[in-house]
């Protein structure tokens, strides 16, 4: 077969994982570092396009253009894209620094298809030395352009923060465009074929009932939005919004569609959360006073101690561990009760760990006074997650080993 015949049979050879893993064969002359830079500032150009091109769509739509002019649409699309990074906004007083969890997805969406699109344009061995030269270099250049554009959108009435953005545009950058580098070069199958198999397992059972969970609280606030779709419609015709005023309200309450959903999972969890200054609501007890006419928070309960067979809602969390535990270990040779059991609860703990850290990312303030306050007590929700999931972890464990020794 000769040489090039003995390089494409060999599936450890890097040059073949950088094309084999796009598809397509690489242009000749150019570095993946030098792609992945021309990638970072792909991603971050096309994400701001599109923010300033849904703030101008808006714009028309609320008054055909009546009001302000096309610099300031542009502007509030540029704080957008910097607020999806995590950035606190502060407008003449008024802080805002509760992310829309939506945007921030489609921020690391873009950033992993471009790390992807780098791949395909790079020629050379894609060894871990260059991956992570090229993963700076795209890092790099997408934090460059997040800080460009915070130094341009800052004006006396709108200032973003800085330093959050250059946290969150490097966040944003190593996870997105760090994982769309491994995966097009292929390296990140090596990475995992590394790994021993136990923790494959606990990382695929910890990520199932983390998103479980989530899907569970996305549940509960539509089921409530539901039951109070009378009162939602009676606040959103109050408020008195023409069609395009409306169209831009409901799409800037979808991008906080994530939000609401981890909240409803600290809900779930027992601790619950606030929605202002010395609130709670949580399955025990709900204290609120006047909120705010925004449609989806006629979802929240009212005041006063809930129904006592709410506190069953605790058993949620228990049941996604356990399913994420079976999940991950479906097809599997069965295995002693105690390392069942094991797995399983270190399963559990891990999703604990994963569901609070995305509960932390989904609070922040609204405003000033009340409304400064809006989130969960993240160590009780560690607390209360990792205690439950385990559990539920630990019973999924050792009832699946049970189960498959039956069935052997």
């Amino acid at each position: 077969m000769g040489e090039d015949g003995a390089a494409m049979s060999n599936p450890t050879d890097p040059t073949v994982r950088l094309r084999r893993g796009t598809g397509t064969p690489a242009d000749a002359g150019r570095s993946l570092a030098a792609a992945a830079a021309l990638a970072g500032l792909v991603a971050a150009g096309v994400t701001l396009v599109i923010c300033m091109s849904l703030a101008l769509t808006g714009w028309f739509l609320a008054d055909a253009g009546a009001h302000g002019d096309t610099t300031d649409a542009l502007r509030a699309g540029a704080d957008g894209w910097l607020v999806g990074h995590g950035s606190r906004l502060d407008l003449a007083g008024l802080r805002l620094g509760m992310t829309p969890l939506a945007l921030t997805m489609m921020l690391l969406l873009g950033t992993f298809r471009a790390g992807r699109w780098a791949t395909r344009r790079a020629d050379g061995t894609a060894d871990d030395r260059t991956l992570a030269t090229a993963a700076a270099a795209l890092v790099g250049c997408y934090v460059v352009i997040a800080v460009l554009v915070c130094v341009v959108a800052t004006q006396s009435g709108a200032t973003p923060g800085l330093g959050r953005t250059v946290l969150g545009a490097l966040l944003v950058g190593t996870v997105g465009g760090g994982l769309g580098l491994a995966s097009g070069t292929g390296r990140l199958d090596d990475w995992l074929d590394l790994a021993p198999r136990w923790a494959r397992e606990l990382a695929v059972g910890a990520a199932v009932s983390a998103l479980a969970l989530v899907a569970a609280g996305a549940a509960l606030v539509a089921i409530s939005l539901l039951f109070s779709f009378n009162e939602a419609s009676s606040i959103y015709s109050g408020l008195g919004l023409s069609a395009g005023d409306a169209l831009t309200f409901t799409f800037l309450m979808l991008l906080m569609a994530p939000n609401a959903a981890l909240l409803g999972s600290a809900y779930l969890l027992g601790p619950g959360f606030a929605f202002g200054t010395g609130t709670t609501v949580t399955p025990t007890a709900v204290g609120l006073g006047a909120v705010p006419a925004f449609p989806i928070l006629a979802a929240l309960p009212d005041d006063g101690p809930p129904p006592g067979w709410l506190v069953g809602v605790l058993v949620v969390p228990a049941v996604c561990a356990a399913v994420g535990t079976v999940v991950a270990r479906r097809d599997t040779e069965p295995l002693a009760y105690d390392l069942a059991a094991l797995r399983g609860a270190g399963t559990g703990f891990a999703a604990g760990v994963l569901i609070t850290i995305a509960i932390a990312l989904a609070g922040g303030p609204l405003g000033t006074g009340r409304l400064s306050e809006i989130g969960a007590p993240l160590a009780e929700v560690l607390m209360f997650s990792t205690g439950i999931m385990g559990l539920g972890g630990l019973i999924g464990g050792m009832g699946q080993a049970w189960a498959q020794r039956r069935r052997h």
